[in-house]
């Protein structure tokens, strides 16, 4: 394998990386906006920790893989499964037995949240073992083909606006103190409505990934 065929996987694992947590986070904003179900406090620090989890990939992408980079995942999937763990514990001291928010496989989302945590801890520590794309020159994404420097800002244009999404929707529920434990539901977009908006948010983040690189492109013709 070459250095840029190494260098080629491990940005293609990155970006898919970035798919994954864009599909769970989709997931969290449909229940938001659509079915209008708040997040809790637990929920956003989950949310929040999926973000961060995404910082990693995109620095790879925009600068180069780097160990360094990857560190930033794995303190923001600790962090993340710290929250995930509390949640599950309440679940399991809770009188009732039902658990919070809905269930999807018998599993509610904050333990999704927690397996999705451990396996970005494993998978990156197995990008880790593979050093090879850390001992050549990678300048990022910006300077392979077209496809795939569009793929990639596409990915990071979306992460971008989920986590606009998130501050904004945010506000309205916690203001600017503490958010409360159990917030009340509001009324969404509806279950095809919170669709829309979710693919709506992937559109533009497309489309604005297509601006940025044509833009780039014709500044370095010049």
């Amino acid at each position: 394998m070459t250095d840029a065929q190494a260098t080629r996987i491990a940005r293609l694992i990155n970006i898919i990386a970035l798919f994954a947590l864009i599909g769970v986070l989709a997931g969290s904003i449909h229940l938001q906006v659509g079915v209008g179900e708040q997040p809790c406090p637990l929920c956003l620090v989950q949310r929040s920790a999926m973000i961060g989890l995404a910082v990693g990939p995109i620095m790879n992408l925009l600068w180069g893989m780097k160990p360094a980079h990857y560190a930033v995942s794995i303190l923001a999937a600790v962090a993340g499964s710290a929250g995930s763990i509390r949640q599950i514990l309440l679940h399991i001291n809770d009188p009732m037995g039902t658990g919070y928010g809905p269930a999807i496989l018998g599993w509610h989302l904050y333990t999704w949240a927690f397996i999705t945590f451990v396996i970005a801890i494993v998978g990156i520590a197995v990008l880790l073992i593979w050093n090879r794309p850390f001992t050549v020159e990678d300048r990022g994404v910006l300077s392979d083909t077209r496809a795939m420097r569009v793929l990639a800002l596409t990915c990071i244009a979306w992460v971008t606006l989920d986590l606009v999404v998130i501050m904004v929707t945010v506000i309205p529920e916690c203001g600017l103190g503490m958010c409360p434990d159990d917030p009340p539901n509001i009324t969404g977009f509806g279950d095809i409505g919170g669709w829309i908006f979710v693919l709506a948010t992937g559109v533009v983040a497309l489309i604005t990934a297509l601006v940025i690189d044509s833009r780039r492109s014709r500044r370095s013709r010049r």
